[in-house]
């Protein structure tokens, strides 16, 4: 997809977050909420971050962008008894002062089990280390972490399994290709027996349409997320209403 100009100018405070819920596939309702990063400008127009970052870095503002995304989903969400995860990228593994921000608020947030970070597969793999020491520093206040898009990029995600991980997100590619490819069918059944071992939650992710569904249905996968429930919308209620 081509990215798009923005030719308007913006403020972090433009930059707000996009719900896409995670489907429960036993009970059919919302297991939890992941918070997608949207910029919308003065003139309506939605940017996705692909679009957007490359002009925070080059105001220099790309380190506050995942604490201004937690502080108003933890808003958000306050009084929303629901899950919710925010991503981050590997420079915010790094950044000292966003752990603080996150413990810091989490401190005195209600129930703050519900709440969890996530990491894509390429970037934990490249961080394991610093992964490992920013789940260490955030778990005694109760933030979880879910590896994002496994199954996209190689490497030993075995050793990912052994830190005490939340969940793991299952790239939808996997499923497309399940049932013709003996070596995907055997990737992600070894997955599933780890996760398994491990009481670790798996998500099958990017699922757009019914039949990709009904394939991840035949495999011991419980929780879903992808637009054949709902895009990312704007309203939690209007997302459940959706699915």
């Amino acid at each position: 997809m081509p990215i798009r100009e923005i030719s308007e100018a913006f403020t972090l405070d433009d930059i707000v977050p996009y719900f896409q819920p995670i489907i429960d596939l036993q009970s059919q309702g919302v297991w939890r909420y992941e918070c997608l990063a949207r910029l919308i400008t003065q003139g309506d127009k939605t940017f996705l971050p692909s679009e957007f970052l490359y002009l925070l870095e080059r105001e220099h503002h790309v380190n506050t962008l995942a604490a201004n995304m937690f502080v108003q989903c933890a808003s958000y969400f306050r009084d929303v008894n629901v899950p919710w995860n925010i991503n981050i990228t590997a420079n915010d593994l790094h950044n000292e002062e966003l752990i603080r921000t996150l413990i810091t608020h989490l401190s005195s947030y209600p129930n703050p089990q519900r709440v969890s970070i996530e990491v894509t597969a390429s970037t934990a793999l490249s961080n394991p280390k610093r992964l490992g020491a920013f789940i260490d520093q955030s778990m005694s206040a109760g933030l979880g972490v879910f590896i994002d898009n496994v199954g996209s990029c190689p490497g030993d995600v075995r050793a990912l399994l052994n830190v005490p991980l939340r969940g793991i997100k299952l790239a939808g590619g996997l499923f497309r290709h399940y049932d013709e490819q003996e070596a995907v069918r055997e990737y992600v059944d070894y997955l599933l027996s780890l996760c398994e071992q491990h009481s670790i939650n798996v998500i099958a992710e990017h699922i757009e349409d019914e039949s990709l569904l009904e394939r991840v249905k035949r495999l011991p996968i419980r929780y879903a997320q992808g637009y054949v429930f709902s895009p990312p919308m704007a309203n939690v209620r209007k997302a459940q209403h959706r699915h």
